[in-house]
């Protein structure tokens, strides 16, 4: 694998999605999530850590992509505005907020880029292209939750945008197993590749 103009990608690792008292695991059954969703979203965790040292060890970019509005919610893209109402209750990824930061095992350094968005995908009226642009970067490995949701949606918005794409198995996650699994069986059947953490830290480090 030619490791030149690649980039790491990180989305929505914040603690409104991964804490316990964060909005998901706090409103799981108002969102109509299962219950053990907090445990299931954090699973990716120490994988996307491993990533991110490698990634800045060998002088990648890493990318972070957040979700986080106004305090009024006038800004919440329209395909999230089914949460909307809860969100707003529960003060959940507000601007600024501890909830919409992202969470203490990942915290973005110097070397690390951000990029906020307002709806599912990472690119829809962001500034995720003019970056990867601007970086000179050609492929994305994706990583972050939810996989067939954020993530899906982002690494379709990328092909789209010319870009390659590779799903990391062990570094994303969903609210069930079978979806994230669906979501993997699409993107390898018609999008990009579908690689483990292993399997990605050993490539990078055959080819640098």
């Amino acid at each position: 694998m030619d490791n030149k103009n690649i980039a790491l990608i990180i989305v929505d690792m914040q603690n409104d999605f991964l804490h316990q008292d964060g909005f998901v695991p706090r409103y799981s059954r108002e969102i109509g999530v299962p219950d053990n969703s907090f445990e299931l979203l954090r699973q990716p965790i120490p994988f996307i850590k491993k990533l991110a040292d490698s990634f800045h060890a060998h002088g990648k970019p890493v990318i972070y992509i957040y979700t986080a509005w106004k305090p009024d919610y006038s800004d919440v893209a329209i395909p999230l505005r089914k949460m909307k109402d809860k969100a707003k209750v529960a003060g959940a990824l507000v601007k600024g907020s501890w909830g919409s930061q992202i969470t203490d095992e990942l915290k973005p350094d110097a070397r690390s880029h951000l990029v906020l968005k307002k709806a599912y995908g990472g690119f829809f009226r962001t500034t995720l292209d003019q970056t990867l642009q601007s970086l000179g970067v050609k492929r994305l490995f994706m990583t972050g939750v939810a996989t067939n949701f954020c993530v899906e949606t982002t690494a379709r918005e990328a092909v789209a945008y010319g870009y390659e794409i590779v799903m990391i198995s062990d570094a994303t996650a969903t609210y069930d197993p079978a979806g994230h699994q669906a979501s993997l069986n699409v993107m390898a059947a018609g999008f990009g590749d579908v690689m483990s953490t292993a399997e990605v830290l050993q490539a990078i480090s055959v080819t640098d």
